[in-house]
C-alpha cells in the first residue's frame, strides 16, 4: 500500500514536470523574456520543471531502499464469541437493577416469567415492571402476555 502510494506520487510529480515543460515550449511566445532566437528558457525555469521532480524521485527511491515496507501481522480474532461480547457490552451500560434482571434471564436460559423475576430479584411487582419496561423500550428484552403475567425473553440479538 505504502509503496504504491509513493510510486503514484512520484509518477504524478514527473508527469506534472513534463506537462509544465510541454506548455512552456508550446504556449510561451518567442517574444517573451528568455525566449530569444533559438535559445531555450532561462535556467531558473528548469528548477520547478525538472529539478524538483527529479529530486523527489531520487529521495523517494532512496527512502524505499533504506526503509523497506514493514510487514503487518494480521490481528488475531478475540477468543470470546460475538454473542458474549455483545452481552458484555450491554451489561456495561445497564443500571444496577437492570443488570440484575438481565443476569437472572441469562442464567435461566433467556426466558422467565415476570413474577419469577420479581421473586428472585427481591424487587416489588411495580419496580420489576418498570425495569422490564425500560429494557423492552431499549430492545434488550421482549415481553409476551402469559395468562395473568408476562413471559420475558432476551432479545434475539442477545441470545
Amino acid at each position: 500500500m505504502r509503496i504504491t502510494t509513493l510510486t503514484a506520487i512520484l509518477a504524478m510529480s514527473i508527469s506534472v514536470g513534463a506537462v509544465a515543460y510541454f506548455f512552456l515550449y508550446v504556449y510561451v511566445p518567442p517574444e517573451s523574456p528568455g525566449m530569444g532566437r533559438g535559445t531555450g528558457p532561462q535556467f531558473y525555469i528548469w528548477v520547478p520543471i525538472v529539478a524538483m521532480p527529479l529530486t523527489f524521485a531520487v529521495a523517494l527511491l532512496s527512502y524505499l531502499a533504506l526503509f523497506p515496507e514493514i510487514k503487518q501481522v494480521p490481528e488475531t480474532e478475540p477468543t470470546t464469541p460475538q454473542e458474549q461480547r455483545t452481552l458484555a457490552a450491554v451489561m456495561r451500560v445497564l443500571k444496577d437493577d437492570e443488570r440484575k434482571v438481565v443476569e437472572r434471564l441469562v442464567n435461566a436460559g433467556g426466558k422467565m416469567l415476570q413474577k419469577d423475576i420479581a421473586r428472585q430479584t427481591g424487587f416489588s411487582r411495580v419496580k420489576t415492571h418498570r425495569i422490564l419496561y425500560r429494557l423492552s423500550v431499549r430492545g434488550v428484552v421482549i415481553a409476551k402476555k402469559y395468562y395473568n403475567t408476562y413471559e420475558i425473553m432476551l432479545a434475539d440479538w442477545l441470545r
